[in-house]
């Protein structure tokens, strides 16, 4: 309970922040377009109530992004021709890492409650094709066992594969769609823990408002477990506002809802705060 107050406190605090900061207009930092390859540090928080009663788990996570091989680009004599030429503008790393505490009432009396590490995962992406209305990325993602409790973790190595659609301008001025899809399968793990196969569909909207001021997500996700027949969904909303624009400091609040007799949780709610940078 002590951990569920102080995030509370957390994502109070941010929206607070965030109301009261005096914003300026400039170049897109919100870190919203997952093609636009920039230097990105975010710590936030997730609250889940799942559907046991007076079940709960929170995740706690910190995620870097970064345009992969910017550094060998910018060297000279790498120009027009070069395999290597706008190499940032064309790869594009992600990776996470998280601590999560998960709390199951198994009885009237008893509740079992575990604190760790969980999975790690990494993200590679690059783009085929770049128009200007229309941008494609392909990726490979990676899935690691490094959950300190089974509770935790999948205890599975997986790969996902990944393909994103990016549509600027599709749904009027200042907005983004980003569809994804993604397979994700186990590689290597334990015998002993279940076998993965799933899709994912990720339906992502984004609309920048007040000349970036803020933005709002809309991100419904459909999960197709094959192994278990099972079709969770949920609807994320994201509301965010940028703290100091010109030092590319950021913030949101996203809450969300389980859809369906599957769902993965009743409700969610995030908070955070990320750092963007070329």
């Amino acid at each position: 309970m002590e951990m569920k107050s102080l995030t509370i406190l957390a994502l109070v605090g941010l929206v607070t922040a965030g109301l009261a900061a005096p914003v300026l207009a400039q170049e897109d930092n919100t870190g919203t377009n997952p093609v636009n390859f920039t230097y990105d540090y975010r710590l936030y928080s997730e609250m889940q109530g799942l559907p046991m009663d007076n079940s709960s788990l929170i995740i706690n996570t910190i995620e870097f992004r970064w345009p992969f091989g910017r550094d060998v680009a910018n060297l000279k004599g790498v120009g027009a021709g070069s395999p290597y030429h706008d190499m940032g503008k064309k790869f594009g790393m992600r990776i996470r890492a998280r601590y999560s505490n998960l709390s199951l009432e198994m009885t009237d009396s008893e509740t079992y409650s575990v604190s760790g590490i969980g999975d790690l995962d990494a993200r590679l992406l690059y783009l085929p094709y770049v128009g200007t209305k229309t941008i494609i990325a392909i990726g490979l993602e990676g899935f690691f066992d490094t959950a300190t409790n089974d509770a935790l973790g999948s205890g599975k190595t997986l790969l996902g594969p990944t393909l994103i659609g990016v549509f600027p301008g599709l749904l009027g001025r200042g907005s983004l769609f980003a569809p994804a899809y993604q397979y994700v399968f186990d590689v290597a793990g334990s015998a002993d823990r279940a076998d993965v196969s799933r899709s994912q569909l990720d339906l992502y909207f984004v609309w920048t408002l007040a000349g970036g001021k803020n933005w709002l997500i809309v991100d419904p996700q459909v999960i197709f477990d094959h192994k278990n027949d099972k079709v969770p969904a949920l609807a994320e909303f994201e509301w965010g506002f940028m703290i100091a624009p010109s030092a590319g400091v950021s913030g949101w609040i996203r809450p969300g809802v389980g859809i369906g007799s599957d769902r993965l949780y009743d409700w969610n709610l995030e908070g955070g705060i990320k750092f963007v940078w070329r």
